[in-house]
């Protein structure tokens, strides 16, 4: 357990590193507003999507097969759990005006840009195997429940098809299609699909360094609702879950895995998909700073918690 926190902390510090990196960059004006969007584009659209499909790259196992299924299970359940607690608390006939913004704050993760480093960090292609089914779950419920909260005039069929056709599930497709049959990628493409695998983190670190340095960190760290929501999002929620894992017959890796993932920072997707649909996105976008900056002592903290009671 303690070397699991050594390279979890020593990973994290890394991360840090980077985001500063991307932090000065942006300072320094060799990286714009612009530049970052199209960063994220291909974060999201071209390297993300291969790091899903890099790591499908193994041979069929059955029991492997029941893993991953336990593995969104899993999601399902820390995500709606999630969903239930910002409909208690953040009510639409309530007083929180930017209730969708806050209810989005609280379901939603940053399982890709900081989970996935941390999980490879941890456990390798493995990791990433399991993280990809929350990161499918996570994608279907953004497409679907996200833009519901902040565009609930979106029609049912363009709601479907989000959930249905976004780069998460088509990648996640992608990689089952190598995963449950006997074909893989030739080699030279599987190369090139790695390479651009490996640039999640760097560039993932890059783009939240930048966006970090776009917001003034003391207004971010005045605002009480922001606490409350990266309470809930990094401590509160992540307990609970935790405590429902050690409950349910998952391996270390499994329930470390999931927690992690579980446990991240609010997802940046919150203040885009304000920005996007007109919602109040400046809020979100000092939660997603706050819960960052947060989670490098919150999320060492959950694991040696996790390994303290379920070993």
């Amino acid at each position: 357990m303690l070397e699991n926190i050594q390279i979890l902390v020593s990973q994290i510090i890394v991360m840090f590193l980077l985001m500063a990196a991307g932090y000065i960059c942006y300072r320094l004006k060799y990286l714009n507003n612009e530049g970052a969007g199209q960063l994220s584009l291909i974060l999201t659209r071209v390297v993300a999507p291969c790091v899903v499909i890099d790591s499908f790259q193994r041979e069929f196992d059955p029991a492997l097969g029941m893993t991953l299924l336990a593995a969104a299970g899993c999601a399902v359940l820390a995500m709606g759990l999630s969903i239930v607690v910002s409909h208690i608390l953040f009510r639409a006939d309530g007083p929180h005006k930017n209730y969708g913004d806050k209810r989005m704050c609280v379901v939603f993760t940053n399982c890709g840009f900081m989970a996935l480093p941390l999980l490879d960090a941890l456990y390798g292609s493995y990791g990433l195997f399991l993280g990809s089914a929350f990161i499918a779950v996570n994608n279907v419920l953004l497409w679907s429940y996200g833009v519901a909260q902040l565009c609930p005039d979106m029609s049912r069929a363009q709601k479907i098809r989000n959930a249905v056709i976004n780069p998460g599930t088509v990648s996640l497709a992608i990689g089952l299609v190598f995963f449950l049959t006997p074909l893989n990628l030739p080699q030279i493409p599987a190369t090139c699909v790695s390479y651009l695998a490996s640039l999640n983190t760097p560039v993932a670190m890059i783009i939240l360094g930048a966006f970090l340095a776009q917001c003034d960190l003391r207004a971010c760290f005045r605002d009480q609702q922001v606490y409350f929501v990266t309470a809930l999002r990094l401590l509160i929620l992540p307990l609970i879950t935790l405590v429902i894992f050690l409950l349910l017959p998952l391996d270390s890796v499994l329930r470390n895995t999931m927690l992690i993932s579980a446990a991240a920072p609010v997802a940046m997707a919150c203040s885009m998909f304000g920005q996007v649909y007109g919602t109040d996105y400046l809020f979100s976008t000092r939660a997603v700073a706050v819960s960052t900056i947060l989670s490098a002592v919150t999320i060492p903290g959950l694991i040696a918690l996790s390994g303290l009671l379920g070993g």
